[in-house]
């Protein structure tokens, strides 16, 4: 690929990201290993790419067809809404459950001498993080009533296993109280998609937040689009947070003369303003943004900003570039996963496990009860949280450390937070081929 010419584009400052005349942040000015690489994914063997300059005007950006697309009115939610869309969750994947074993699954609670196969949400006895010995399953209310047995899991030799989780088992449960599973059967492979990358195509993105915490200056921020001027990327993905809730300043809503919606918006204006013009921007918020709605799934920022160049997407969402299914959530899942699920035996890859989960559940978020940090409204959830094949490119931005795996064919990206921990961003770049896994190569770099 021939580079392009750098784009003529002033180079952002932190003065003018910032709401007020906010003082460089200390903190981010003392870290070291600024430009490191710290991980790199190249299964294929690719050359190292040097050249992130993308296709230009020549890259194709659209929403799946079940993306959120507008705002809907929630804390509306009535609990048989809520109890309708869980019971229909659970017969969906018990459908498919039966269809790949070739088998009829057995009410739950219905005494059995016999091996059985049942299928049903894995829940947790009492208050408090699931343990071994509190696991129970609820079936559905077609075949099980909606009924819960306690389960044994002292005869599986191995097991991973949370809350929220629909799984099939075969076992025996002699006083139709306590389910003894001996197998847990396979979950059902996401189909693949029809459609193939044609053409290489360039992403960079990170994840808020997008400024230090001893300070509103968003250097890191400013520094991440001289690096996007400078190497002109087809895309940038940004997710929220861009004015977090949970940032010391904002709490205190010492944020000058401006609102937090204004905030908000003079954050996504220059960004637009300051990156290359055949560079595609994405946004997408997160329920920690404090002008953006809290919940989940979270419709798209409403923002007065247009350009062919900009896209707002919600949260989750899953993004077509030139071919590329590349499935994008703000929120949290691998943390919340992580702090919840029990295995057995230890010592496995555990981060490609835990995403692995959303694969095999077939949605963003397979948690229930979900963390006390997201608001789920469970009907728009069905409609809008669920993946329709299996994506290409699966970034799951979190507060555990950074990574990029090989998960069942998908490239995960753990890009970490730009101002947080590490303080790091990824570079991504696909050759275009049917062959993702083999053809992708990822950067995940200190900002």
């Amino acid at each position: 690929r021939t580079p392009r010419q750098p784009s003529r584009i002033p180079k952002p400052t932190h003065c003018s990201l910032s709401p007020v005349n906010a003082s460089p942040s200390q903190t981010y000015s003392q870290r070291k290993g600024a430009g490191d690489i710290v991980s790199t994914f190249n299964e294929g063997g690719l050359s190292p790419v040097t050249d992130w300059s993308g296709q230009g005007t020549n890259v194709k950006i659209s929403l799946s067809s079940i993306a959120l697309t507008k705002p809907y009115q929630f804390m509306f939610q009535k609990l048989s809404a809520k109890a309708d869309a869980l019971d229909e969750h659970l017969e969906i994947m018990g459908t498919m459950l039966a269809a790949k074993h070739g088998c009829q699954f057995e009410n739950l609670a219905k005494p059995s001498q016999g091996e059985c196969k049942v299928v049903g949400r894995v829940c947790c006895d009492s208050t408090g993080k699931m343990n071994a010995s509190s696991v129970v399953l609820e079936g559905s209310i077609d075949v099980s009533y909606g009924k819960r047995v306690s389960v044994d899991l002292r005869a599986l030799d191995k097991y991973s296993l949370f809350p929220g989780q629909i799984v099939a088992l075969e076992g025996t449960n002699p006083t139709g109280r306590k389910f003894i599973p001996t197998k847990i059967l396979d979950a059902v492979p996401l189909k693949t998609r029809a459609i193939s990358p044609d053409k290489p195509v360039t992403v960079f993105g990170a994840c808020g937040p997008y400024t230090s915490q001893d300070s509103l200056s968003y250097e890191p921020l400013a520094d991440l689009l001289s690096k996007v001027r400078e190497e002109e990327p087809d895309v940038l993905v940004l997710l929220g947070p861009f004015v977090d809730v949970k940032h010391p300043l904002v709490e205190k809503c010492d944020v000058g003369d401006m609102t937090l919606e204004e905030l908000f918006e003079n954050q996504i204006r220059h960004v637009q303003q300051n990156i290359p013009s055949s560079t595609h921007l994405v946004v997408v918020p997160s329920q920690r943004d404090a002008a953006c709605d809290f919940v989940y799934p979270q419709p798209p920022p409403e923002i007065n900003i247009t350009s062919p160049n900009l896209t707002f997407a919600a949260d989750p969402c899953v993004l077509e570039v030139n071919g590329v299914s590349i499935a994008v959530t703000s929120t949290d899942v691998l943390f919340h996963l992580s702090s919840e699920e029990i295995s057995h035996p230890p010592g496995s890859d555990r981060m490609g496990r835990l995403a692995g989960h959303l694969l095999q559940q077939h949605n963003f978020y397979p948690l229930h009860p979900p963390s006390e940090d997201v608001n789920i409204d469970y009907p728009y959830f069905i409609k809008h949280a669920f993946f329709e094949s299996k994506p290409d490119i699966l970034l799951l931005p979190s507060d555990l450390r950074y990574f990029v795996k090989n998960v069942q064919e998908t490239v995960v990206v753990n890009p970490g937070k730009l101002a947080k921990g590490s303080g790091t961003y990824f570079k991504l770049f696909v050759q275009g081929s049917p062959q993702i896994t083999n053809s992708t190569f990822v950067n995940i770099v200190k900002i």
